[in-house]
Order: C-alpha cells, then structure tokens, then sequence
C-alpha cells in the first residue's frame, strides 16, 4: 500500500468496497474461453500457477488415488480438473465430519524438532493477524485484527481428557495500518471487537467445525474481515507428525472444510524449510476442490448464475513453529479463488467470474 493515500481516495464507500468480500465487485467476465481451458481459473485470479507445485500436485494425486474407485473421484492424473467433484465424489475424498487423513512422506534430517501436540485446554496466545482480500484490479486494505486464542477448559469433570477441544478466537480490536484513514471508518473498525472465531482441536493439532460469528453492528463491507480471520485460522491449526521433524521433513493433510461458504476438499502439503534452535520454518502449500457446482453466495447480482463450471482455489506461505508449540508464532499467506460461474454466452463467450485474493500476516 502506498503511504501516500489521503483522506481524498481513502472514503468509507472505498474503504468497505477495497475490504469487503463483496462477489458482485469481484465480478469480471471470462474473454476467451479457449484460452481459459488453457489456463485454470486459479492461474487467472494471480500469478501462482498449478504448474508452480508439482510437488503438491503429485501429492494430491496420489492420496486422491487411493481413495479413488470411481471416475467421479478423480480424473486420469488425480482430482477433477475443473475443480470441482462429480456427485459423491468429494465424500469418496473425506467425508464430511471425517477425521483429517495425514501422511508423512519423510521425517528429514538432523536437527530435528518436535512439534506439537495440540494445546491443553487453558492454553492461551495473543496476538494480531492482518488479513487483506483483493479482487480484481483493486488494491487490498490491510485490516489488522488483535486477537487472543484460548482452548476452553471443559465444563465438567468428566469432560477433562475428551477430544477433541474447543477453542475460540476473539477479535479484542481492528485498525488499519495506513496514513488518512477517516475516523468514522476508525470507528467501524472498531465495531469488529466481540467477534470470534470457534473451531475444535483434535489431539494431534488438526482444527476442524470453524464457525464464525460477526459482532452486532458491524458494517457488512468489514464483516468479511471475521471470514478472512477464520479461513486462515484453517491453515494455522495444523496437525504434527508424532516424532522429531527436520529439514526435508514433508507432510500432506487433507481436510473437509467451509470456505467462503463452500464445500470444499482442502489438500496441504506442508515441509519443513529449515530447523533453527527449537524453531522450525515449514512452507505450506494448498490446493482445495468444491465439492459440488453449487454457489449460493450472498452478494452475487441478480442474474448471476449460481451454478460453478470451474473452481480453482489454493494458496502458499510459511510459518515459523516453536518446538513442543501447537500453533505458529508467525508467518504469511497468501491464497488465490478463482470460479466461473455457468456457461460461457454463445455469442460473447464470455461468462462470469470470481476471482479473489488474500494475504494473512500471522504474528501470535
């Protein structure tokens, strides 16, 4: 973001437009269609491209392969390529309320860390995450939210040693970090405080059931800050290998989960960069599969079709993991969502698009 932004290009209606997940501004229209096949709706949204992770792709392709039995499950090289599973074939994958499927592929070498298990209940962290969405050509406001993440302790004796764990993330305030920003946007911001995130923790550190709940008033062009919050809490609740990790140390999870209100199938294929005292560095990379066409979206503009013939969504990062911690200290990602939505117009060619981007700033 450019340090010179003023008041002037800096107004509410830009702020909440630049901020908010709004798929109705995050409209574009797909131009040539033989091009498109070419070129995944993922690659179309940003520069990271499926051919960047071949590595991730292999990975998927062979977990989705022996979970497969039907063609509706994967294609010849692994998942659908549109994106998108047949009927039934995203349950074949992992079925809704399943347990995370984890596969080390190597433990690395010296010096190794261990990392994880999930947190005790009592266990609590503070800290901020910025979270910035773009869409199209238009640049992304980071909101920075300061949070505390807390594992309840369980409300009865004979819930103590249950799993999984429910832990809950409270947005305790919001700002922009950036010159000219209106007070009556300061003061929206600020509405932000009460929402949370709630999730549940398994014993060997994987989230799962993220549900979101937005404070009372705030507007609808920042409520979508809370979504952002949440969809990166995803990638942050990662489960751990049950021995010491080193360098070249990887592993792949797959998980069922709700983002930006779709169904999908999340692929992770998580390595460790580099083991440095009781820190490690690990490189998360992320591919996700809808599980159906359907895209009943709040926002779309009317005559908008609610039906996807491509969806490609996935992302990239770091993060930084202390030793015996459960959840990263620090770290960046970045993710891309990409979807055309229906047939391409038989006289145009062209047919509607989503495409949006995202950055989170961890720092716990």
């Amino acid at each position: 973001m450019e340090n010179t932004m003023t008041k002037s290009t800096m107004s509410r209606a830009g702020i909440f437009s630049l901020v908010g997940l709004s798929f109705a501004l995050a409209l574009g229209c797909d131009k040539k269609e033989d091009e498109h096949h070419e070129e995944s709706a993922t690659s179309d949204a940003g520069p990271h491209k499926v051919s960047d992770e071949p590595d991730l792709d292999k990975a998927v392709a062979s977990v989705a392969a022996s979970k497969a039995g039907s063609a509706a499950n994967v294609g010849p090289d692994g998942p659908p390529p549109n994106g998108i599973f047949g009927p039934g074939g995203a349950d074949k994958a992992l079925a809704k309320g399943a347990a995370p499927i984890f596969t080390l592929g190597g433990d690395g070498s010296e010096p190794r860390v261990q990392l994880g298990p999930a947190a005790k209940p009592g266990t609590k962290r503070s800290g901020t995450i910025e979270v910035a969405t773009q869409s199209g050509e238009q640049g992304a406001v980071p909101v920075s939210l300061a949070v505390t993440l807390e594992v309840l302790k369980p409300k009865a004796e004979s819930d103590a040693g249950a799993s999984p764990n429910q832990v809950v993330v409270k947005v305790t305030g919001a700002t922009i970090n950036a010159p000219g920003v209106p007070p009556e946007i300061m003061s929206s911001l600020a509405k932000l405080k009460g929402s949370h995130v709630d999730f549940q923790l398994s014993p060997d550190g994987a989230g799962s059931n993220f549900r979101y709940e937005v404070a009372k008033g705030v507007d609808p062009g920042l409520a979508s800050s809370v979504q952002s919050l949440s969809d990166n809490l995803m990638l942050l609740a990662l489960p751990f290998p049950n021995k010491p990790v080193g360098a070249g140390a990887y592993w792949m999870v797959t998980t069922r989960d709700l983002v930006a209100g779709i169904d999908v199938v999340t692929y992770r294929l998580v390595k460790v960069d580099k083991v440095e005292g009781n820190a490690a560095t690990l490189s998360v990379n992320t591919k996700r599969y809808a599980a159906s066409p359907a895209f009943d979206i709040e926002g779309l503009p009317p005559g908008v079709p609610h039906v996807m013939s491509e969806f490609q969504a996935g992302g990239q990062g770091n993060l930084v993991v202390n030793a015996g911690d459960s959840f990263a200290k620090s770290g960046e990602l970045d993710s891309t969502f990409g979807a055309a939505l229906g047939a391409a117009d038989p006289k145009t060619k062209q047919r509607p698009m989503v495409q949006l981007q995202g950055r989170a700033i961890i720092n716990l």
